[in-house]
């Protein structure tokens, strides 16, 4: 970001490409969690995971429209960001915590 200089569409790009690597972040943390769970658990935590994916996309797709502006993109991809970090790093304590 700070070599984006304040320029919204470098910014948005930088965004992205963060939103990129925690998204495969969150992806691997999800199958690794998904191999140390019971059937059932695996089972729950699918479900939970498809819930908060529907929750995820719609409480930042709010965030996508809020002025109309160039900024509501960056803040959209920030709100994405930032939960699927919170989410990667949840699935990545299930993982080293979870086994059963």
């Amino acid at each position: 970001m700070d070599k984006a200089g304040g320029v919204t569409i470098d910014m948005i790009e930088c965004s992205s490409a963060e939103l990129s690597r925690q998204d495969s972040r969150l992806n691997l943390a999800f199958k690794n969690a998904m191999g140390v769970l019971s059937d059932e658990s695996k089972s729950s935590l699918r479900g939970a995971q498809r819930l908060w994916i529907k929750f995820r996309d719609a409480d930042c797709g709010i965030y996508y429209n809020l002025s109309g502006g160039t900024m509501d993109s960056l803040s959209g991809s920030g709100c994405e960001l930032s939960m699927t970090k919170e989410r990667a790093d949840a699935l990545e304590w299930l993982y080293r915590n979870g086994v059963e």
